[in-house]
């Protein structure tokens, strides 16, 4: 549930998430390249959530990128493909 997330708070997929699936997500043409794409147990650390009804999101960091990357994950995205990492 994205409302329950925070900056800081890691998440992963719940399967894989290959780059052309990324490439139809809501907001695909502002986020980096996911490459081969990620793997479920991939931990992506939260930078930015919205809980506007209407405009939820959540925005990660993808890891081992330098400079940092960001992908940026519609609630309905988050809610079919990711879950919190407990």
């Amino acid at each position: 549930m994205i409302i329950k997330l925070r900056a800081g708070q890691t998440i992963t997929p719940r399967r894989i998430i290959n780059p052309a699936m990324a490439g139809h997500w809501k907001y695909a043409q502002e986020n980096a390249s996911i490459g081969g794409g990620l793997m479920p147990g991939a931990r992506l650390v939260i930078k930015a959530v919205s809980i506007v009804p209407g405009n939820m999101w959540v925005e990660v960091e993808l890891p081992g990128r330098s400079p940092v990357a960001t992908i940026k994950i519609a609630g309905e995205e988050y809610a079919n493909n990711f879950e919190s990492v407990a």
